[in-house]
């Protein structure tokens, strides 16, 4: 595999401590519940707004060396009163921390779990969208729902069995269930492969109580207005969006 094309694990780090250890101690944490399926190259690290005006970012990465699994207690031993201190955790042992070439900014405050990206990428990028080609139309829906005050949580994950089953462009909550709210770029969604995809995904997930909501890429940039009230209406129609904690 060509090295720019290696996968590099995009992962979010909270504390001044977690990221110190990555610095000092070379390791970093997943909890394994949570922890992706794919295997990574190299870890960069997303640091957020807790580091003040040096977080909503990305400046470091590192080589993933070999990876391990334990508990958390057994990583953090000053931390014994933490209730979950019994859970398991990938434990990734880390080369030195590098810089990257420049500073990955989140300026759209995009939500950032753990992704996947490319080494090159990683290099080219200076914001976080060009890390996951997010969509420009996904980018308009993200900006018309907060505009309208509905409440949405964007690249929001579907787990089955502990594990990621689908992250959704857009969850809202409702009282009477959930709305997935999906961006159809023409670029992706128009092959016959990705329809049959889209309608098994469609499937698995009203099955499971989502109702699923798509919107064509010509659609948003053309009538976005339009596409908010049909948003609305789906959210109507399961008895109104809620706020999520």
């Amino acid at each position: 595999m060509a090295k720019g094309n290696r996968a590099v694990l995009v992962a979010v780090v909270g504390r001044e401590k977690d990221l110190g250890l990555a610095r000092r101690n070379r390791w970093y944490r997943i909890p394994v519940r949570h922890a992706p399926c794919r295997k990574a190259d190299y870890l960069a690290l997303y640091q957020t707004a807790a580091f003040g005006s040096g977080g909503r970012a990305i400046r470091y990465f590192a080589t993933i060396r070999a990876v391990s699994t334990t508990s958390r207690g057994r990583l953090l031993p000053d931390e014994k009163s933490h209730p979950g201190r019994g859970d398991r955790y990938l434990r990734l042992e880390l080369g030195p921390l590098r810089k990257t070439p420049h500073l990955i900014r989140n300026r759209t405050r995009r939500r950032v779990t753990f992704g996947f990206t490319t080494l090159a990428k990683l290099r080219r990028a200076t914001e976080v969208c060009q890390l996951f080609d997010i969509s420009p139309v996904e980018e308009i829906v993200r900006r018309l729902l907060e505009r309208a005050r509905i409440p949405a949580s964007h690249e929001y994950c579907v787990m089955e069995r502990k594990r990621l089953r689908y992250r959704l462009d857009f969850a809202i909550f409702c009282r009477k269930g959930h709305l997935a709210v999906e961006c159809d770029n023409e670029r992706w969604h128009l092959s016959k492969r990705q329809k049959v995809r889209d309608r098994r995904r469609d499937r698995w997930l009203s099955r499971r109580g989502w109702t699923v909501l798509r919107l064509p890429g010509a659609a948003i940039r053309d009538d976005p207005e339009g596409c908010v009230r049909k948003v609305r209406a789906a959210a109507r129609r399961l008895g109104g969006a809620v706020p999520r904690d």
